[in-house]
């Protein structure tokens, strides 16, 4: 019996296996929102609206799950990988911790850190009268008070909330498409939780007028416990892949009219040059004397060596005409041309 791992049977188990599969550029981060047993009614409303604000990048499971997350998050990670899902909402209920909610992230599907909400005070959508936002619209996050800063679970928290609310990263929004404020403050032990509509209006001129009107859901919450991601996890989630990174390359700039300009670093170089001109058509101070004798030398050798026959003046005209197409070096003594 073959123990290989069986591959996909159709077409959309292939796609769904790609899908869920590593990428370059990842998937938007799905959100899973579940209810523990027991859980309470105003957990079961509010995150009904959460869901609805985080569409449609969020699923709702009704059906209850008898889980502990701080014990056992095994049953949680088993659904993180059904849903192809990295982030998840649990909401519990009991006497030592009323209305409590913990909110988590995975990598590859194993727990990768989680904060856990008490939820003082709350008031949902319906308890608005405003017109609630379109879905899959960007929102605007704003965190208030330092603690978001100094604080290493408070940070950690900022971190959760921005993966839960920001939707799919872009690199342009539209004005028309910021809709939505979601505004978290930090004081006095609480973290207090404001959604808004963002109204424009006419304001006389091209920049229109920006008002604000709460929409809800409005949310009081309490720290209660959270658990940090460990060293070696935390080093890989925050790993960036390498074909997604552009290397800089050296010794080179672009200038103002975006031509790439590149600087070399060469060792001394110690190189002979040819130029066309040679040396030997030259002539160096104080050999014209030499060099014209050797040629009245050369002209008398090539006036011997004509046939008898030839008058003496063509033969003086014909070696000159031959010592002047071909002219000897400048160098040539009276000693060279008597051994020719």
């Amino acid at each position: 019996m073959s123990l290989t791992k069986r591959g996909p049977k159709t077409r959309a188990g292939k796609k769904f296996l790609e899908n869920a599969g590593p990428k370059l550029h990842e998937n938007p981060k799905q959100a899973l929102f579940m209810f523990g047993t027991p859980s309470s009614q105003l957990l079961k409303d509010l995150f009904r609206d959460l869901s609805m604000m985080t569409k449609p990048n969020s699923k709702l499971l009704d059906r209850k799950k008898d889980c502990r997350p701080f014990e056992d998050i095994e049953p949680i990670e088993h659904l993180s990988l059904k849903n192809d899902a990295s982030l998840f909402a649990f909401a519990t209920h009991n006497k030592k911790r009323p209305h409590n909610m913990i909110i988590g992230r995975m990598f590859n599907h194993k727990l990768l850190d989680m904060v856990e909400l008490g939820v003082k005070s709350c008031m949902l959508l319906k308890d608005f009268a405003c017109e609630a936002h379109g879905i899959g619209a960007k929102p605007c996050l704003t965190f208030a008070g330092e603690l978001f800063d100094t604080d290493p679970i408070y940070m950690q928290l900022k971190s959760v909330l921005i993966d839960f609310f920001r939707g799919v990263v872009v690199d342009n929004v539209a004005l028309s498409g910021l809709d939505h404020v979601i505004s978290f403050t930090a004081a006095d032990g609480e973290i207090a939780m404001r959604h808004y509509r963002i109204l424009l209006k006419k304001s006389g001129g091209r920049v229109p007028l920006v008002d604000l009107a709460e929409m809800g859901p409005r949310v009081d919450f309490e720290l209660r416990r959270s658990q940090q991601p460990t060293s070696d996890l935390k080093k890989d989630a925050e790993r960036q892949p390498v074909k997604g990174t552009v290397r800089k390359r050296k010794n080179l700039e672009t200038n103002v009219l975006g031509d790439t300009l590149g600087r070399i670093h060469m060792m001394p170089q110690t190189m002979s040059y040819q130029t066309r001109k040679s040396k030997a058509l030259k002539k160096s101070h104080g050999d014209s004397a030499i060099s014209d004798a050797a040629k009245e030398a050369v002209a008398n050798l090539v006036i011997r060596d004509e046939p008898e026959g030839v008058p003496g003046d063509a033969r003086i005209k014909r070696s000159k005409d031959y010592f002047k197409n071909r002219p000897i070096k400048s160098h040539t003594t009276l000693t060279d041309v008597a051994n020719i």
